[in-house]
């Protein structure tokens, strides 16, 4: 999968570029996380981290199924 994005070995990817590559804000991410619905994040140290590119790559190409986004509360009866 990496040789298709023209990347020659897995790495690690920090904040900004995750951001960039998933589309998704740090918040969100960190709910979907917990959620088991995003890849975890590798502790790097006491106040960093980082996430692997193949498991962002993987996640974007195979997204989870999202429900009711626009609709929380559910649909008024017609």
């Amino acid at each position: 999968m990496l040789a298709e994005y023209a990347e020659p070995y897995d790495r690690l990817v920090r904040e900004k570029e995750c951001q960039r590559i998933t589309s998704l804000s740090r918040s969100t991410r960190w709910l979907m996380e917990n959620e088991g619905r995003f890849p975890a994040r590798k502790p790097l140290g006491r106040n960093s981290c980082a996430w692997l590119l193949s498991d962002l790559l993987c996640w974007v190409r195979n997204p989870p199924a999202v429900n009711n986004v626009n609709t929380p509360c559910g649909r008024k009866p017609a």
